[in-house]
């Protein structure tokens, strides 16, 4: 693993808390020129450090304000082809792989308890592999930050 410097950890943490500053505003506060922070910053996207940008949309503000924490066991066999056909959902945000365990914990969002009713039995109950499903209702999120503090 390569090591950032310290002109890299401001950069990073700048975008992440503000990814639509310019190369000017991000120079005056690290002390380097505009085109020194192109620079870094092409490097850090072309190393894997920076992954992309995106807008951080309020899911309630359209239309899905049903958030829905999945547990889903699989055939063993089966996990990656499981996975990989509950990402082609649309209400998927996020899928993560438990370690130990032919389990998956899928994030999605829906607009109402119906169109999550629908999503378990006309996705998930007819995907070959799943053997047992549960949920969760997220009531409340506290906290919510999908970047990361260099």
């Amino acid at each position: 693993m390569k090591t950032l410097d310290e002109l890299d950890v401001k950069i990073i943490d700048l975008l992440r808390r503000e990814g639509r500053s310019s190369y000017r505003s991000i120079a005056s506060r690290v002390g380097i020129s505009n085109v020194a922070v192109r620079d870094r910053i092409n490097k850090l996207i072309r190393e894997g450090y920076i992954k992309g940008y995106f807008a951080l949309v309020d899911s309630t503000m359209i239309g899905r304000g049903v958030s829905v924490l999945f547990d889903i066991t699989t055939n063993p066999n089966d996990l990656q082809g499981v996975a990989s056909e509950i990402y082609k959902s649309e209400h998927v945000t996020r899928i993560f792989e438990k370690a130990g365990s032919s389990q998956l914990i899928v994030h999605a969002l829906f607009k109402d308890l119906a169109e999550m009713e629908s999503f378990i039995e006309d996705s998930l109950y007819k995907t070959r592999g799943i053997t047992h499903v549960s949920s969760s209702l997220i009531l409340k999120r506290h906290k919510y930050d999908p970047s990361l503090s260099v």
